[in-house]
């Protein structure tokens, strides 16, 4: 029976309406362009080193919930979920960084420690979220609306899950292919 290792959430207004999960020793720019173009069409894209998230909008809080399990999480009927998404990441220090660029932090030591980590990642409330920023932008007190709205729904409208496990050791240095 899978069981939940560890759980941490990172509520913030996504500065470029992006969230990242990367481990610590990976760089942070192999790939993330065309990243965040795949992303941008299909929400959660990935380079294998870093996981990249496109939020629904930047002005209002968000919330990214980064689950740790000891093997695959079982599905279970949760209405207002995305259908998932499903990656693997690279995790050399077993160290990861859940964050918004230029924005707020989240750091978060795997269990399992090192490795290579299968995500399933799933989000709910993308279409209330971008209702609300509208709303925000037709109102002619636009900073003193939004901090309104934030303040009735603390954790954001918008919300994102990702649930990782282990799902193999690193690959061997001598396996990798050579520019």
């Amino acid at each position: 029976m899978p069981e939940l290792l560890g759980q941490h959430e990172l509520i913030t207004v996504p500065a470029y309406r992006l969230l990242t999960v990367r481990d610590q020793a990976n760089d942070a720019g192999v790939g993330l362009d065309e990243a965040i173009t795949r992303a941008r069409a299909t929400i959660v894209a990935s380079t294998g080193y870093e996981l990249v998230i496109t939020c629904a909008q930047d002005l209002l809080p968000v919330s990214a919930r980064l689950e740790t399990w000891s093997a695959p999480p079982e599905d279970a009927d949760e209405p207002g979920w995305s259908e998932p998404r499903f990656f693997e990441l690279e995790c050399p220090s077993g160290l990861l960084v859940l964050s918004s660029p230029t924005g707020d932090a989240l750091d978060a030591r795997l269990p399992a420690g090192p490795g290579v980590y299968a995500l399933k990642v799933t989000h709910q409330a993308r279409e209330q979220a971008l209702a609300a920023r509208q709303e925000i932008l037709e109102h002619e007190d636009i900073a003193t609306h939004a901090e309104a709205l934030a303040d009735a729904q603390p954790g954001g409208f918008e919300r994102y899950r990702i649930r990782m496990w282990l799902s193999a050791a690193l690959p061997d240095e001598e396996d990798e292919p050579r520019d």
